[in-house]
């Protein structure tokens, strides 16, 4: 497969379909799906001397390499209802764990040891304030 080939591959992926599905329409409410897509690709090639002890009509090796990537994720629906257009992001929940499980780790990073040291410290009981007599 040349790099013409991968090109021409990668542009059939890179269609609007990726990003807009297929219209559903249920009495007045028409939704159209849409997703965020980003991609990329790179080839190369390059030629060098023949090996030595190798026997071959050509005086050089030739190697050629391409390849591309796709990522396409929910980004949300327009939502058609009355003559009207709107817009529902979608949710992705994934992300929002992510972002608590990231910020818990960092809060225990930051007061873990502290906490920790004041809670296991021997013959030392934590003062508590009275906040009402």
């Amino acid at each position: 497969m040349d790099v013409n080939e991968v090109i021409d591959r990668a542009r059939d992926a890179f269609s609007v379909r990726r990003v807009y599905g297929d219209p559903i329409q249920q009495g007045e409410v028409t939704v159209i799906p849409a997703a965020r897509v980003t991609g990329g690709g790179g080839g190369g090639g390059g030629e060098g001397p023949l090996a030595e002890g190798a026997q071959g009509a050509e005086s050089a090796s030739k190697g050629y390499g391409s390849g591309f990537g796709l990522n396409a994720r929910p980004a949300g629906a327009f939502i058609l209802r009355k003559g009207k257009v709107r817009w529902m992001p979608a949710v992705d929940v994934n992300r929002i764990i992510l972002g608590a499980q990231v910020l818990v780790g960092l809060v225990l990073l930051t007061f873990g040891q502290r906490l920790a040291r004041f809670l296991f410290q021997e013959g030392k009981r934590p003062r508590l304030k009275r906040l009402a007599r």
